[in-house]
């Protein structure tokens, strides 16, 4: 039950920043954008990749987040990403209801320009992530954990490239996480690699746009006092997120969604929903 909650929780971090994100801000700008989310299902996929009811009887989780993203410039070709999720939790079953709230684990990110190729319309950014833990991971089964208690790293490539004089963009992340020992619960969760492809058309009509956004997270097994876990500690999801955003100006964006499960090992079912809005602007205004 609770590994089925903090994977709803994590599947979320790959959420990726509007087209415009994808190119270095410069020294003194910034963008910030505020997401929720709501996630609801009786059915999670099992270690075979069948998708079934929860093992606990009538069980039901129901998870609701709100995610802070701010990216600020400190030279033209250096950003600093900052993501802090807030998250509401339940699971209910025939044996009770269980409830949490709090702050989740927060992700520091350092992202460098490598290269602007054709005229710049296609950058390669290379970010370097620290997972923080906020809150210990409760020993207790009966208390759902708002975050993992350990340390993660991740290294990525990023690529954006504009399609001008279409109103259309691309975008492709790779990445790895690595992760670290719980050393109170003595697990060490297993090592991912995770990705994101983008497609979208910015003001298709009026200041209304679209994207298609495919995401996915494939790990390994992890371990507990260093014995290695089978198969049914390996987390895998590969997500469809269509995505429409609408263009209040040329800084503020709106953008509502619902991310499609296509597949996946000892995670949650169901589709997340999400609205987020984006802002763009400079420090120097």
């Amino acid at each position: 039950m609770r590994g089925s909650i903090l994977a709803a929780l994590t599947g979320l971090l790959l959420l990726g920043a509007p087209a415009s994100a994808q190119w270095p801000v410069g020294t003194g700008n910034f963008w910030g954008k505020l997401s929720f989310f709501h996630h609801q299902t009786t059915e999670q996929f099992r270690a075979d990749g069948s998708k079934k009811p929860f093992i606990n009887s009538n069980a039901e989780s129901i998870s609701q987040a709100i995610f802070l993203d701010l990216n600020v410039g400190l030279t033209d070709r250096l950003d600093l990403w900052l993501q802090a999720p807030y998250y509401d939790l339940e699971f209910n079953d025939d044996s009770g209801d269980r409830k949490s709230t709090g702050i989740g684990d927060i992700r520091l990110s350092a992202r460098f320009n490598l290269l602007q190729l054709r005229g710049g319309s296609l950058p390669i950014t290379a970010r370097f992530t620290t997972k923080f833990p906020v809150n210990d991971f409760p020993i207790d089964a009966e208390i759902i954990p708002v975050g993992e208690g350990q340390f993660d790293f991740e290294a990525w490539l990023e690529g954006g490239i504009s399609l001008w004089p279409l109103p259309a963009y691309s975008v492709l992340w790779v990445g790895y996480r690595w992760r670290l020992e719980n050393t109170e619960t003595t697990r060490k969760p297993g090592d991912e690699v995770v990705f994101l492809a983008e497609l979208g058309g910015t003001e298709l009509l009026g200041g209304l746009g679209g994207k298609l956004v495919l995401d996915g997270i494939f790990g390994r097994p992890g371990k507990i006092q260093g014995i290695q876990l089978g198969s049914v500690d390996e987390r895998e999801i590969l997500y469809l997120a269509p995505t429409l955003f609408y263009n209040f100006t040329s800084q503020t964006i709106l953008e509502v969604g619902v991310r499609i499960p296509l597949r996946g090992k000892n995670y949650p079912a169901g589709g997340p929903f999400q609205i987020g809005v984006f802002h763009q602007g400079s420090f120097w205004d």
